[in-house]
């Protein structure tokens, strides 16, 4: 059976092997999971899932891959960094298309979401993220 350890285990280490992953080590941010250093201003990579429904052969979820990224002082007045942004988007959405080959995951295309937000925690640090949102189905018998 996988639990949320091992599937975690599992993307960090298909991620860690990507273009998102170079990508953010060659600017001095790293891949965690859950949660990144609590002072870090880097553009860090979090991976964290949502375990919904269970049952003894498949469990359904959804998996959020963050990535975060500053955003830029013109004059006086913090912007969102849209193309750093819009690269980041990019790169998570490869990356969820190299995830739909998987064959130890059941992957959707249908409801994923590639997107940028601040929430309220960010705002003070000027900082964002980009993220990844996407269904997944296992097949518990699969190893």
């Amino acid at each position: 059976m996988k639990t949320a350890n091992i599937i975690k285990a599992d993307i960090k280490g298909l991620l860690d092997n990507s273009p998102l992953a170079h990508y953010v080590a060659h600017r001095g941010g790293a891949v965690y999971v859950d949660t990144r250093p609590t002072d870090s201003t880097k553009p860090d990579c979090v991976i964290s899932l949502l375990m919904g429904e269970t049952g003894q052969v498949s469990v359904k979820g959804l998996l959020l891959v963050k990535v975060f990224y500053a955003d830029k002082l013109l004059g006086d007045t913090w912007y969102e960094n849209m193309s750093m942004g819009n690269v980041l988007q990019k790169l998570l959405y490869g990356f969820s298309e190299s995830l739909m080959g998987n064959l130890k995951y059941n992957f959707s295309r249908y409801g994923r979401q590639v997107f940028s937000e601040q929430p309220k925690e960010l705002e003070a640090s000027h900082q964002r993220y980009a993220i990844l949102r996407m269904n997944f189905n296992i097949n518990n018998h699969l190893k």
